[in-house]
């Protein structure tokens, strides 16, 4: 699935290299959970114009995807990270265009060709993708991860491509922090998407136990209920309170294991969600972090702003740790693990 052995990887367009790591899924854990249930959800993408994989940091999207892709047929699944670089369009399509040819080498030549040539995308170069990804081996995935840094700058040719993919050859799945800027109100009207979301990646009760157990911590079953709630599922906090347990002589008091672990989930809250966002959303977080519930008038007689309705839908989108409340999705809770 991944590259050749070289340090880099030089496509033809434009002179840009890659890391070999770009285009390699995620290195598996030695304490994965396989998540069956969700490998049959992106099984069912198969034919359908687009897989999204949409969640929180820290909630497994990465290792989903890599467990499914080691899983699939040799020879069938092209991988891309994306990264900061790749706000960059013209380098973002040639990592595209790159991605697929680990498995078919002859992949993108065309449109490799193009954007080179014109130094941005065009309609000549989405339709020779699009038919490029025809080609692919019956049964292809072609996964981008992480999109969400990417999209913004790409949004429009990815709506373009997603509406040409040959989705009888090749899945297309972007898996990101957000939803893909990708018109997917029309797809799923059509009967086109598959979705795995926040809810569907958050750990069960028995992948929990089994979580734990994979790092040799055992706990009683009112425990593992706690710390089930406490964590509600989310991969990072269970990883954390596992490491936690792990080395403690006294792995019975899980509550106390969350404690300890209170202030590396800080560290990984601050790092990985607070410091990636816009000044004022970061802010908005943490002014509204006293309250219980969180509706657009309290959000906004906390933080005296006008558009704190418009920062709070926001949030919600960017699946930033909200538990909706009702289903016009106006009142939220904190993920009980948000402010730990």
């Amino acid at each position: 699935m991944g590259g050749g052995s070289d340090e880099s990887r030089g496509p033809a367009s434009w002179g840009a290299r890659f890391a070999s790591a770009k285009f390699r899924p995620t290195t598996l854990p030695a304490t994965l959970v396989t998540r069956s249930a969700l490998h049959d959800r992106l099984r069912a993408g198969t034919g359908q114009r687009l897989t999204v994989v949409a969640g929180s940091a820290g909630s497994g999207k990465s290792v989903l995807l890599s467990s499914w892709a080691a899983g699939r047929p040799a020879g069938v699944t092209s991988w891309l990270s994306c990264d900061a670089a790749d706000l960059n369009p013209v380098r973002f399509w040639t990592a595209f265009i790159e991605a697929p040819r680990a498995v078919a080498p002859w992949f993108g030549t065309d449109a490799a060709d193009l954007l080179a040539m014109d130094g941005s995308m065009s309609a000549n170069i989405t339709a020779s993708i699009a038919n490029d990804a025809a080609k692919l081996p019956a049964g292809s995935a072609v996964i981008v991860d992480d999109f969400h840094i990417a999209a913004a700058a790409v949004a429009a040719d990815m709506t373009d491509l997603v509406e040409r993919w040959p989705a009888e050859t090749a899945q297309l799945v972007l898996a990101g922090r957000s939803d893909p800027p990708v018109r997917l109100h029309r797809l799923r009207m059509a009967g086109e998407l598959c979705e795995v979301r926040d809810h569907d990646l958050r750990f069960s009760l028995a992948e929990s136990r089994e979580l734990l157990r994979s790092f040799g911590v055992a706990v009683g079953a009112e425990e593992l209920t706690l710390l089930h709630q406490r964590s509600e599922g989310w991969a990072a906090a269970l990883q954390m309170a596992a490491l936690s347990l792990r080395d403690t002589a006294d792995p019975a008091h899980v509550a106390r294991a969350l404690e300890v672990r209170s202030h590396g989930i800080a560290e990984y809250f601050i790092s990985e969600v607070l410091d990636q966002q816009p000044d004022e959303v970061a802010q908005f977080m943490l002014d509204t972090s006293i309250l219980g519930e969180l509706t657009a008038d309290a959000c906004a007689a906390v933080t005296i702003r006008q558009d704190a309705a418009a920062l709070l839908r926001a949030i919600d989108t960017a699946h930033l740790f909200l538990v909706a409340l009702d289903d016009s999705r106006a009142s939220f809770r904190p993920c009980r693990h948000r402010w730990i």
